[in-house]
């Protein structure tokens, strides 16, 4: 096939304060036209390195070695600021990680769209519209016409990047680069911009790069696969050759601990033991030897051999050379990580207690104008109700997972319980207590008995207070004295796993499992007995995934710990929950223990869900996007009946007039459907 872009030995220093940072070092492999290649790797691999290298993008401490990047019979690392300017766009497009801060919030998107397309000179006003317009409708914006005049905070998570992906192709580029695309997304809007990309690439025959560390993305979505680690290609090949038949340690390493390939429930994932290595020193042998799960002496020495196999190439001792194993790679089902690396084996779940939290009918409403302007528009009721008569309670030593689309209701529902937001109804028990609407003075104590661990572990954390300081802030607030806070901030980063040179860091030097295991820390400072963990994997590799989440289960094994989760991880939420509540418009549509819940979805939205997570194998893509469409209902028109009716695809008439009732199943198990899939293997019938 015809090479459309073909990187040559690109090699990317930064300059910092700590010295240079190889941050890419020999890396070359090419992108045939027409294809869709992943680029795949932790965190600090050089993935969107190349991708900026690509654009002539980098920041202004790097400064490329050396190496070719080349593209329609040119040099993209030659171009002066013009010829860029000329390349970027046109020839060359991106869809950005997040939608919010790569588009302009003050400015609509007729706006946007038309600024993009300003060398098409002959185009008048009504005709960029108009094909602005064209593409939002290409990418499923529903009432386009209407909607390109609406500014990027007016439209939900998935119908920002959708747009961002509609400007992407407005030029009709010949390569589009996407950067993780659908990290922020839940499993059917990730659905939906997966489907979209592989029609927009055959529609236009536009060549695609993709950036993820999402396996199941990579695995539906690609073509051929380039694995990087540490700013070396360590392997490359087709989609298949990758996923089916690993040769390099890490690239098998990253598949066996992908928690949606382990079918087998466990407590403990598997674990990549160790860290990326530091880049400003001197690197010698191979890359991976500090973690490889099969080095040999000679490999901290030796550079290993690139080996040419099957279709791509692998950098391995194992494969070929006097270190050579006839019998690696093993088969598939033979681990070659341990599940229990670098986590005490003894660790046992706890004997659950009675309820620790108990929340009954809580309703939780935000005020959508002011009451002047409510009077004039003839609104009697500015008020929407966000969480809406929920009901679940989290037992001691157990692990509750809340899961649901972004603005479902998740995080503003666990907020509330923490009473961080004012609930207007219901109430909320904890150890028995009535806290819904205790006095904050009487509250305060409780308090220490309640820890939240935030969404954004950077964002949540100061960036003017070292690691120390923020872990042994909880003490302070609280006024707990005759301790000494340095024994306590040693303390607790044993017990969250991390170095104690990280306690003088601060949070912009850590690497996002390191600010997670910060945040871990500091909501153990006051041996909380609840945690109520908001998205406590999102953003993270899958072997940071597993160290995040194997510690969790060790502090609960530990300190008898009780969880409630919040994410839209399923193949996480399957190996770490006791219990799955499924949200949907505010409401608890399904809650059941966790096996039955996969297993024997009642509500048709449950079935999504559980339907909807990308396998990470390219022999199980899905033939269809979702098994839901469109976006989820604004809460200012929540609809008549049924909150999902507008999106079941087993929806009746009765369903667009009657709010469903709950129905318990089973004692542990109830949902809220007029019309539930029967409770058989294959759930995709309706009574």
């Amino acid at each position: 096939m015809e090479t459309l872009l073909d990187i040559r030995g690109l090699s990317v220093d930064f300059k910092t304060s700590r010295g240079r940072v190889k941050a890419l070092r020999d890396v070359s492999f090419p992108v045939r036209k027409g294809r869709i290649v992943g680029i795949v790797g932790e965190s600090g691999s050089g993935k969107s390195t190349v991708l900026w290298s690509i654009l002539g993008l980098l920041a202004g401490n790097a400064e490329v070695m050396g190496g070719e990047i080349g593209f329609e019979g040119g040099d993209l690392l030659q171009l002066d600021a013009a010829g860029l300017r000329a390349a970027r766009g046109e020839k060359i497009s991106v869809v950005f990680q997040d939608p919010m801060t790569s588009q302009i919030p003050v400015l609509p998107y007729a706006r946007q769209m038309a600024d993009i397309l300003y060398r098409r000179k002959g185009m008048s006003a009504k005709d960029k519209r108009d094909k602005a317009v064209d593409m939002l409708r290409r990418v499923g914006i529903p009432d386009p016409e209407t909607r390109i005049d609406a500014y990027p905070h007016e439209f939900s998570g998935g119908m920002r990047q959708r747009a961002g992906i509609a400007m992407s192709m407005l030029t009709g580029p010949n390569l589009l680069l996407a950067d993780e695309p659908t990290t922020a997304l839940d499993v059917t809007m990730e659905a939906q911009i997966i489907a979209l990309m592989r029609q927009l690439q055959s529609e236009f025959d536009t060549t695609i790069v993709v950036v993820s560390h999402n396996l199941g993305l990579i695995a539906e979505l690609c073509d051929d696969v380039v694995v990087l680690y540490a700013g070396e290609v360590v392997e490359t090949g087709a989609v298949r050759d990758i996923f089916h038949n690993a040769r390099h340690p890490y690239t098998r390493a990253l598949l066996e601990c992908d928690p949606a390939r382990i079918e087998d429930v466990s407590r403990k994932l598997p674990v990549i033991a160790g860290d990326i290595p530091d880049l400003t020193g001197e690197l010698a042998g191979c890359i991976y030897a500090g973690r490889c799960q099969r080095v040999m002496p000679d490999c901290h020495t030796l550079v290993p051999p690139v080996v040419h196999r099957g279709t791509g190439i692998a950098r391995c001792h194992l494969l070929e050379g006097p270190l050579a194993d006839p019998d690696w790679p093993p088969p598939l089902d033979v681990a070659t990580v341990p599940t229990e690396a670098g986590t005490p084996a003894s660790a046992k779940r706890p004997a659950l207690g009675a309820p620790l939290l108990e929340v009954r009918d809580l309703n939780v409403r935000f005020q959508t104008m002011g009451n002047l302007r409510a009077r004039l528009n003839g609104v009697t009721d500015p008020f929407v109700d966000a969480v809406l008569d929920v009901s679940l309670s989290v037992r001691s030593g157990e692990t509750v997972g809340l899961v649901g689309e972004s603005g479902s209701g998740k995080t503003t529902l666990g907020r509330a319980i923490l009473n961080l937001l004012k609930a207007d109804g219901g109430s909320v028990h904890f150890d028995g207590q009535e806290i819904s609407a205790m006095d904050e003075r009487k509250f305060k104590p409780l308090r220490r008995d309640m820890a939240m661990m935030f969404q954004d572990p950077v964002g949540s954390l100061s960036p003017r207070k070292s690691v120390r300081a923020l872990i042994t802030e909880p003490l302070t607030i609280h006024g707990i004295t005759g301790v000494d806070l340095d024994a306590e901030a040693g303390r607790l980063a044993d017990m969250v796993r991390l170095p104690h040179a990280f306690l003088a860091r601060y949070p912009h030097e850590l690497s996002g499992g390191q600010a997670r295991r910060v945040g871990v820390a500091r909501a153990l400072a006051l041996n909380p007995r609840l945690i109520i963990a908001d998205e406590p994997t999102a953003g993270l590799d899958v072997s940071v995934q597993g160290e995040i989440l194997n510690l969790m289960a060790d502090l609960q094994a530990e300190h008898g710990l009780s969880y409630l989760v919040i994410t839209h991880n399923l193949p996480v939420v399957r190996h770490i929950a006791d219990r799955i509540a499924i949200m949907y418009l505010g409401r608890i549509v399904e809650e059941g223990p966790t096996a039955d819940i996969f297993a024997h979805p009642a509500h048709p939205y449950t079935r999504a869900l559980v339907e909807g997570v990308p396998k990470p194998d390219p022999d199980q893509r899905r033939a269809e996007a979702a098994a839901i469409r469109g976006e989820v209902p604004s809460l200012i028109r929540r609809p008549a009946g049924c909150d999902f009716a507008t999106r079941c695809p087993c929806v009746q008439d009765a369903c667009r007039i009657a709010k469903p009732p709950h129905v318990q199943i089973t004692p542990d198990h109830g949902h809220a459907c007029l019309y539930p899939l029967k409770r058989t293997k294959q759930t995709t019938e309706t009574t």
